[in-house]
């Protein structure tokens, strides 16, 4: 039984292990990061470390512990600096209005049809090849499963390995908080500032609920702050310096998207679109030499080589599920045939031609042109996309009444066409190949809105002293709703499933799945695969344990 302070202990270990590691990767790579940032590359550090270390060994209480300790002592050295000292109580006052989203009874959909068993066998065994044979879930490997697989620890086990979304998004909260005030104090009231706003509002409304989060929502977080980045970037001045310092914020953020899920490359468009803005700064002097050829640069190519080369271990494709960087030749692969098949089925689920209760008949027909667009909006525009875009309006009204006045401002032109038109691009794309809200909708729609509607507001900003007391209430009222919804939630896990979190505060685990042992030999007995397909592993105990399983 873990009652809430000793959960609550165990999730401040690793808050601040995570920020010390942050402040570990800021000396490596030579970069100057907030106290947002150096959380977010505090978990991107973390989770690249995490994907190397399982090579060698399993993360068990030894790996953990030793690991977060070398996090903790990092921590220790940054908070005897007096700067950072003032900020702990930031770092505390939105980890404590946000660790409510961890108590719960039920997790995600897919929790335990594979993110338990994935993040489980991490624990367990070091490196295992060939896994995406067993199931679907396994070719699709996120890198939230090797970040939750170091808070397998003593005492705590197995109940914040469930957790990994609530740090992305109390770094990201961090991170918006600190350019809205940074702004103001600096006196840069613009769209940025306000940009900045719309986005904490959204995560804090709209993604309340962890149990959603899965692998995409976290990558959707962190899109936004991509934007601003781009805009805010690409609306200075530059100086080489300051362009050099952009580009390696967008890098970072960039990777630890695609690392999420690898369908998220689609999102380095980003990097690609700022090298053409500034173009002109790249080729003087050959400065793109020092930009290309730099530490962030290498880890970039680093930490993709290494989400790369785990997708081609468990599948035997680069990229899954895109059949063309996918070679049958070794021994694990999986065959192109069923590659496409996946692909179609994936397809199909987001032009809602399947549920968990039905299966649409004809797939070629239906997922031709637009045949799937009448079902689609009975069944996903309606009520989720619908209920989406309530919440969205609610928003902006609520904000547009807090900030506008109504005499307009004459201000000058904002850079923002040639990513405008990207997210547009995008938009469409979604909507044409996967448009489910999951898969980029959420923040794409809210993007496509937000950014002219921030231009807008900052024409007719009321710009009078309460301005600053203003946004600190919406700021607040996003953490009211966002704490008032998730009560609202264990209330109702109370009443449902008898939860008590006051007794055992931790998320329902499922004792059926705890031996990953177990979870890979009865998707080998229901899958009937060939033990030579996928036992080309590094922990020659897995095969001891299967066969074990498999006498008794």
């Amino acid at each position: 039984m873990i009652n809430i302070p000793i959960l609550y202990f165990g999730y401040l270990v690793i808050l601040f292990s995570i920020i010390g590691f942050g402040f570990l990767s800021s000396k490596l790579l030579s970069i100057r990061l907030s106290l947002g940032e150096l959380g977010l590359s505090g978990i991107l550090l973390m989770t690249i470390l995490s994907y190397i270390t399982n090579l060698f060994v399993s993360h068990g209480f030894i790996h953990n512990s030793i690991f977060l300790t070398i996090g903790l002592f990092s921590f220790f050295l940054i908070s005897k600096k007096k700067l950072f000292r003032k900020k702990i109580k930031l770092i505390l006052l939105v980890a404590s209005v946000l660790f409510i989203g961890i108590l719960m009874y039920k997790t995600h959909d897919d929790f335990f049809y594979y993110h338990f068993q994935y993040t489980i066998s991490l624990i367990e065994f070091k490196k295992i090849f060939g896994v995406g044979n067993l199931e679907h879930g396994w070719r699709t490997p996120s890198s939230i499963f090797y970040f939750n697989s170091l808070f397998y620890l003593p005492i705590l086990e197995k109940s914040l390995i469930n957790s990994g979304a609530i740090y992305f998004l109390i770094f990201s909260n961090i991170f918006f908080i600190q350019k809205v005030f940074n702004l103001l104090k600096n006196k840069k009231i613009d769209f940025i500032l306000i940009l900045s706003l719309f986005s904490l509002l959204f995560i804090n409304t709209i993604f309340y609920r962890l149990a959603e989060h899965g692998t995409d929502r976290s990558a959707l977080i962190l899109i936004f702050i991509l934007a601003i980045y781009y805009l805010e970037g690409t609306n200075k001045k530059l100086s080489k310096i300051n362009f050099k310092h952009y580009y390696q914020k967008i890098l970072v953020i960039a990777l630890l998207i695609v690392s999420l899920k690898s369908f998220y490359l689609i999102y380095t468009t980003f990097i690609f679109i700022l090298l053409f803005e500034f173009r002109k700064i790249l080729f003087t002097e050959n400065f793109y030499k020092k930009i290309f050829f730099e530490r962030v640069s290498y880890y970039f190519l680093i930490g993709t080589l290494i989400i790369v080369f785990t997708i081609f271990s468990n599948t035997g494709c680069l990229i899954y599920p895109a059949s063309f960087s996918c070679i049958e030749s070794f021994s694990w692969s999986i065959p192109k045939k069923e590659v496409i098949e996946m692909k179609t089925w994936y397809e199909l689920w987001s032009k809602a031609g399947a549920s968990p209760t039905y299966r649409i008949d004809d797939v070629e027909f239906y997922l031709t042109g637009l045949n799937w667009f009448p079902n689609w909006v009975q069944n996903h525009f309606f009520n989720k996309i619908s209920d989406f875009l309530l919440s969205l309006i609610l928003i902006v009204i609520i904000t547009s009444i807090f900030l506008i006045k109504f005499k307009k401002v004459k201000l000058p032109k904002k850079n923002f066409y040639l990513l405008y038109t990207l997210v547009l691009l995008l938009l469409l794309e979604w909507f044409l190949n996967h448009p489910a809200l999951r898969y980029g909708g959420f923040t794409l729609i809210a993007l496509s809105i937000f950014i002219p509607l921030s231009i807008f507001i900052e024409s007719r900003l009321n710009l009078n002293i309460k301005l600053k007391k203003k946004i600190i209430s919406l700021i607040l009222i996003s953490f009211f709703v966002f704490s008032l919804k998730n009560i609202n939630r264990i209330l109702k896990e109370i009443d449902k499933y008898n939860y008590n979190p006051l007794v055992n505060a931790h998320f329902y685990i499922n004792e059926d799945a705890y031996s990953s042992s177990e979870l890979l030999l009865k998707a080998e007995k229901k899958r009937n695969i060939d033990k030579k397909k996928f036992y080309i592993v590094l922990d020659r105990n897995l095969i001891n344990n299967l066969h074990l399983i498999n006498d008794e």
